[in-house]
């Protein structure tokens, strides 16, 4: 099992506001600490137009990350394709794949937040159908000398991107999904990797998960590129009790101030909860996905979605105080009393 370390978004939230240029210094000194605890790759995620600074910009801070490391993997996760030009997100890959020497991750998903459509112009509608064309783009771009496109949305003539990726035929691309089982079958018949998101118990990442093998074997994908991956938010500590207190102070909040508010939580007709208090059943399932205990208490945990197919685990310890102490405490306790574990 591989250990992907993430998700930073480099946010100030009114309750807990930070300086910017210390959050885009602390995430590097981050990835090096990762880097040096045995972490397999360092991801960000992307997001538009969030009053508290959500990172905007992920291939940037990859870069200078890039600089200051030289074997963690660099992840993202994930890019909003759908929202961007594809041939140019394209070109940044490859660039920050040559600068990282061939360690660079791209995770992508097509965004939810229609104000972010609203802002950059790609109609919120076609998110789906546009990030399934952008990947079609993208892979033309990283692999051949020159190529030409005419799709529904991008429309490109005799054209060649230099330089090209050192990992060849690319970068390894992963679909970030959400609650949609929908989303998972199309992503399992395009013979994508899968990564499940946040907010989800085991057992509907296990529903999710067997839709997407599925419908790959059904649409003959073979086996070794059927992959699947998770990330989950983890509060770790010596004992369960100081555990459970993290999972109090920053964990509940976090996911009060900015995944509820955000509208990333789904109801049962689909439709975005931005209402949620604890007590609701949405809620609750939101806890129930959460990891939280001692070193032993994890490890059992993850052992459960190994059973399933997981083979790739992020654990997001992202707190909404952004304590660099407590963050660095528990990292380094996964890293040294849970990864080693998986690794025997």
């Amino acid at each position: 099992m591989e250990f992907w370390y993430g998700l930073y978004g480099m946010q100030s939230p009114r309750v807990y506001p930070r300086s910017w240029a210390r959050m885009y210094q602390e995430v590097v000194d981050h990835a090096a600490r990762a880097e040096d605890l045995g972490y397999d790759s360092f991801w960000l995620t992307e997001h538009h137009f969030w009053y508290d600074g959500y990172c905007p910009s992920i291939l940037p801070v990859l870069a200078a990350i890039a600089r200051r490391t030289s074997r963690i993997g660099i992840g993202t996760g994930c890019l909003l394709l759908a929202l961007h030009d594809p041939l140019r997100d394209a070109e940044d890959a490859a660039f920050l794949d040559v600068l990282s020497n061939g360690r660079l991750i791209l995770g992508l998903a097509p965004g939810y937040r229609p104000e972010e459509f609203a802002g950059l112009g790609p109609d919120h509608k076609t998110k789906a159908s546009r990030l399934y064309e952008s990947i079609e783009v993208l892979k033309k771009a990283l692999t051949q000398e020159r190529f030409s496109h005419d799709g529904k949305f991008f429309h490109y003539d005799d054209v060649g991107l230099v330089p090209k990726p050192l990992q060849k035929p690319h970068p390894p691309i992963w679909i970030g999904s959400g609650w949609s089982p929908v989303q998972a079958r199309n992503i399992g018949r395009r013979g994508l990797a899968y990564w499940a998101g946040p907010a989800l118990d085991l057992e509907s990442v296990h529903k999710l998960t067997v839709e997407y093998a599925q419908a790959a074997r059904t649409a003959g994908v073979p086996e070794s590129e059927i992959k699947l991956a998770v990330f989950r938010d983890v509060c770790i500590a010596e004992t369960r009790e100081e555990a459970l207190r993290i999972r109090e102070q920053d964990l509940l909040p976090m996911y009060e101030e900015q995944y509820v508010s955000y509208g990333y939580i789904l109801d049962e007709s689909g439709g975005r909860r931005r209402d949620l208090i604890r007590e609701h059943p949405l809620f609750k399932q939101i806890v129930r996905s959460f990891i939280v205990g001692t070193p032993d208490q994890i490890i059992r945990d993850i052992e459960r979605y190994q059973a399933i197919g997981i083979e790739f685990f992020m654990p997001r310890i992202m707190l909404i105080s952004q304590n660099r102490d407590r963050i660095l405490r528990q990292m380094e306790l996964f890293a040294r009393e849970v990864i080693p574990h998986f690794k025997h």
